[in-house]
């Protein structure tokens, strides 16, 4: 692990140290000389173990989402980003107290020859963001954390390129910092509702009197092929078999789409199967399916933060049960589920599909910032720029998305 304090920040935080005293002495931080009052000390770790304490306190009271807690990405890195050529580049941020400020869960990946920074996480966290302390806007006031960004930058070993993406606006109660620097909308947005504590009032509200009927007509008509179950696997083995169906009917459902496999690239299978293990005993991860008969139909994996459901991983025996709208059938239970659970958000995460506007009043916007810091980091920053240019135009435009999506399931299908 290396630390380093930062450069002068002028920001007066009422502190009378010039460092927090025990973070210095433990881990030999290189000291810098300062005019005034120092503003903010940096340890960057370059290994889990080193921060795994710190962070797992932190997280207990910080802002921040699902997808920065320590077990998520610990396990993303033990499946795939250790595959994926990232280098660890954790960095917390503390105040002359000792006291973490935030901290920023970044990598260097290494794609031929440009190095990126980047978030960790990557392709399989939906939002991406540091996790701050309550009042962190207290101790960095608005218009301050573009220099303390430039300190950060300057700690870490040379790269070629900064990408973060799917970055929103606001981390739970506080806005962004990441917001000051420059930023563009991702192609993608995301969508979240506010289930309240009866749902059968929220459903009630949320789908109309047409919609309902035709949903329990469905299920009337499922019913018939044998007795419905919505299942929460019990054992661990239950819970390999679940996520193994889902997986397979998700990449059923992908490649007749003609749309990226992710599942198959090595590592990420292993990753949910791995997650949920560790995490679904104490209420990290929710695992589930609707059974007819007997028989998988329809299941989801999602994470449970804070109050917050997190929907990421559904899909359904089309080809058998299609008709009978299975997935909706899963979804309904599963709100059911989670408003029993006292859950007062359910996230549907990223992504614009009509669907989400049946259910979801609330809409959030994602952003990029992009910079190079070298020459080849331009010419890739250029490359970058008109790939997710393009990406946005195309999603963003309905008439050219269902172009696009007609055309790659025609040509793409498997």
């Amino acid at each position: 692990m290396r630390q380093v304090l930062l450069r002068e920040v002028r920001m007066s935080l009422g502190f009378d140290e010039t460092a927090p005293p025990g973070v210095g002495k433990r881990q030999n931080a290189r000291r810098v000389p300062l005019d005034e009052r120092a503003s903010v000390l940096l340890s960057v770790h370059t290994e889990f173990s080193t921060v795994e304490a710190i962070w797992r306190q932190f997280e207990k009271t910080a802002d921040c989402f699902a997808f920065q807690g320590f077990d998520f990405l610990e396990t993303w890195y033990e499946h795939i980003g250790v595959r994926d050529n990232f280098e660890i580049q954790i960095v917390v941020a503390w105040d002359i107290s000792a006291k973490p400020l935030m901290i920023l869960p970044l990598g260097i990946e290494t794609s031929g020859f440009v190095r990126s920074l980047t978030w960790l996480g990557k392709g399989v966290a939906d939002y991406n963001a540091p996790l701050l302390a309550p009042g962190f806007t207290d101790r960095v006031a608005p218009g301050e954390f573009s220099r303390v960004w430039d300190d950060i930058v300057a700690a870490l070993p040379s790269h070629d390129l900064i990408e973060l993406l799917y970055q929103p606006a606001e981390i739970e109660r506080q806005a962004n910092p990441f917001m000051e620097l420059a930023t563009e909308l991702n192609a993608s947005g995301a969508h979240m509702t506010m289930l309240g504590v009866d749902f059968d009032a929220y459903y009630k509200e949320k789908r109309n009197a047409k919609a309902r009927s035709h949903l329990r007509n469905r299920r009337k008509k499922l019913e018939a092929l044998g007795e419905i179950a919505f299942v929460q696997p019990d054992t661990e083995e239950e819970l390999y078999l679940s996520i193994e169906k889902l997986v397979e009917l998700k990449t059923a459902s992908l490649n007749a789409m003609g749309a990226k496999n992710f599942l198959m690239q090595p590592g990420y299978e292993s990753f949910y199967t791995s997650l949920a293990t560790k995490l679904t005993n104490i209420g990290g991860v929710h695992v589930s399916h609707l059974e007819v008969g007997g028989e998988y139909v329809a299941g989801i994996w999602g994470l449970v933060h804070k109050q917050r459901f997190y929907y990421l991983l559904a899909s359904y025996d089309g080809p058998t049960y299609g008709s009978y709208k299975p997935g909706v059938q899963a979804l309904v239970e599963t709100m059911r589920w989670a408003t029993g659970q006292g859950i007062k958000t359910f996230d549907f995460t990223v992504g614009d599909e009509s669907y989400k506007s049946k259910w979801c009043e609330i809409h959030i916007d994602l952003h990029n910032h992009l910079a190079a810091k070298t020459f080849r980091g331009s010419i890739a920053l250029l490359k970058t720029r008109l790939f997710l240019s393009a990406k946005r135009k195309i999603k963003q435009t309905p008439v050219l998305w269902d172009s696009f999506t007609k055309l790659r399931s025609r040509f793409l299908a498997r």
